[in-house]
C-alpha cells in the first residue's frame, strides 16, 4: 500500500470536517483527559490499521472523492477472559483513562463472548470503542488448554497493570499492536478445527484463532453513514451497492439483503467487508496469509448510541477463515517439524483463497 494513500486516508479519518455530537449519536459530557497522548495514539493506531487494510484505504478515498464526509464511528478490539482475568477490563481501563465512559454490556447471542462499548468525550471527534472478550473456560477442553497456555496471567501482571497510567503514546501503540502471544500453525489449526467438527462452535473457534494470532490489534474501523452526505446514498443498502460495484467483497452474514445486520426497526444497521489478508509467521516458522482487519459501515437511527449483540455476532464473522468442511481442513498436525510444515503449506495452498478487495 502506497504511503501517500495511507496518509491521505489517515487525514480524512482523523482531521476531516467534524460533524456534530448529535449527528454522531454521542453523549458523554466528561472532558477529554491527556488529549495530546490519545491524539498521538489514535493517529499511530489508525496508520497501523490502514497499512494492513488496503481495502479500507481504497474505500475512504472512493467515498471522499464522491464528496462524502468521513467520520470513524467506532473501532473494535478483541481479547480473552481466562483464568479469572479479563481482557475487556484491561483494555477498557486504557480508554476510560482518556475520558471515555463505560456503557452497558452487550450480550452476544449464542457466543461465549462478553462485550462492552465505550463512549468518547462529546467535545472530541474520537471514535466509540467496542471491546469484547472470549470466555476461554467455556471452550472445549483441548481448545481452552491452548488459550490458557498462551494467555496465562497476562491481564493481571506486568505492563497490563500499568497501561492505564502510561503517558507514552509509543508504549501504548506497542502494547496494543504487538501480539503478546505466539502460537504455532498446528495450534491455530487445532483451534479452528473445533468449528469444523461442530458448526455451532465456528464463531468461538474463529474468534479464538484470530485473537491468538493478532492479539489486541484493531480488528476493524467503522465509517458512519449519518452526516456523510454522499450523493445518491441515503441508506446502508445504497452504500453497500455502491461499494460492491467497485469490487469490494462483503461479509454475507445475513440480513434482508444478505449483507446488512439489523434494521431501521431496531435503530441500527451495519455491514462489513471481508477481512484483508496479511502474511503471518507462526512460532514454528510456518508463514502464510491469514485474515486480519476489515472495514465496517454503520447507519444509526433515532439517535441510537449503542450496539446490538445480534448485529455484532454477524460482524465478527468478517474475519472467519474456516473451510466449509472437514475435508478441506489442513492437517491438524503436532508441533511443526519441517516435514509437517511442508505438508501443511502444500495442503493450505490447495484451499480456496479469497481475493482481496
Amino acid at each position: 500500500m502506497a504511503r501517500n494513500a495511507v496518509q491521505s486516508a489517515l487525514r480524512l479519518l482523523t482531521r476531516g470536517p467534524q460533524i456534530s455530537a448529535f449527528e454522531r449519536c454521542v453523549s458523554n459530557a466528561t472532558p477529554p483527559q491527556r488529549a495530546h497522548v490519545f491524539t498521538e495514539l489514535r493517529v499511530r493506531l489508525v496508520t497501523e490499521y490502514l497499512t494492513r487494510t488496503p481495502s479500507a484505504v481504497r474505500a475512504v478515498e472512493l467515498l471522499a472523492a464522491q464528496g462524502g464526509r468521513i467520520h470513524n464511528d467506532h473501532v473494535a478490539l478483541r481479547s480473552f477472559a481466562v483464568n479469572g482475568t479479563s481482557g475487556l477490563a484491561f483494555l477498557g481501563k486504557i480508554f476510560t483513562s482518556f475520558g471515555y465512559a463505560a456503557e452497558p454490556e452487550v450480550t452476544i447471542p449464542g457466543l461465549a463472548v462478553n462485550a462492552r462499548w465505550f463512549e468518547p468525550p462529546e467535545t472530541t471527534d474520537w471514535p466509540k470503542v467496542f471491546i469484547s472478550e472470549l470466555r476461554a473456560d467455556e471452550l472445549p477442553a483441548e481448545t481452552a488448554v491452548i488459550v490458557q497456555r498462551h494467555v496465562k496471567n497476562y491481564y493481571s501482571s506486568g505492563t497490563a497493570l500499568t497501561a492505564p497510567r502510561m503517558v507514552d503514546a509509543s508504549a501504548l501503540v506497542d502494547l496494543l499492536e504487538t501480539p503478546p502471544w505466539h502460537v504455532s500453525a498446528g495450534e491455530e489449526m487445532k483451534v479452528r478445527a473445533i468449528g469444523v467438527a461442530d458448526p455451532q462452535l465456528v464463531g468461538a473457534a474463529e474468534y479464538a484463532a484470530w485473537t491468538l494470532m493478532h492479539g489486541h490489534r484493531w480488528n476493524h474501523l467503522t465509517i458512519l453513514l449519518n452526516g456523510a452526505n454522499l450523493p445518491g446514498v441515503s441508506t446502508l443498502a445504497d452504500l453497500n451497492a455502491l461499494l460492491q460495484t467497485e469490487g469490494f467483497i462483503f461479509n454475507h452474514a445475513g440480513g434482508a439483503d444478505g449483507l446488512t445486520q439489523g434494521s431501521f426497526a431496531v435503530q441500527l444497521e451495519q455491514s462489513s467487508t471481508k477481512a484483508d489478508l496479511v502474511q503471518h509467521t507462526f512460532s514454528c516458522g510456518t508463514s502464510r496469509e491469514v485474515p486480519c482487519a476489515f472495514l465496517e459501515f454503520i447507519h444509526r437511527h433515532e439517535g441510537f448510541r449503542g450496539f446490538l449483540g445480534s448485529n455484532a455476532k454477524g460482524i465478527f464473522s468478517s474475519t472467519n477463515s474456516a473451510p466449509s468442511s472437514a475435508l478441506e481442513m489442513p492437517s491438524m498436525g503436532l508441533p511443526c517439524s519441517p516435514g509437517i510444515q511442508r505438508r501443511q503449506m502444500r495442503e493450505f495452498s490447495q484451499m480456496p483463497q479469497r481475493r482481496k478487495a
